[in-house]
């Protein structure tokens, strides 16, 4: 006696759907967020040069001279140098080149040497560079 097909059953039917239906969620889910982190740009800086002069004479500056190649503008929240935090506000454009000049009292360094130091902006990244010490 041949057997008897039997067809599929609501159950199974159901079954089915739900999982095309997780997974049509889960691909559309990573085609969003794919496209939002791609559409929102991070913050870039290049530090050109960083001098620190007047270090021997008791009110040393330090001149960084940045860049921000884009594709969003950067705000500049604090500078970081051999330990010490020094508050700065200052919002740099995209393509704009800016000349920071900050009085660093409280850092000694010895001239011909170089001082680590950061960039830090309002978002939490932060740059790194080194600055040469001047006489």
């Amino acid at each position: 006696m041949p057997a008897k097909v039997k067809g599929m059953t609501s159950l199974e039917i159901a079954i089915i759907v739900a999982i095309v239906l997780v997974i049509a969620v889960a691909v559309g889910w990573y085609l969003y967020t794919t496209f939002v982190a791609s559409a929102t740009g991070q913050p870039r800086l290049n530090v050109v040069s960083a001098e620190i002069t007047g270090a021997s004479g008791g009110s040393p500056q330090l001149t960084l001279i940045l860049v921000n190649p884009g594709p969003v503008n950067v705000q500049i929240s604090a500078v970081e140098i051999a330990g010490h935090v020094f508050q700065v506000t200052q919002t740099i454009d995209v393509g704009q080149q800016v000349t920071l000049p900050i009085t660093v009292t409280g850092v000694t360094a010895t001239p011909g040497t170089m001082l680590p130091g950061r960039v830090i902006l309002s978002g939490g990244q932060s740059f790194p560079f080194n600055a040469l010490v001047k006489p």
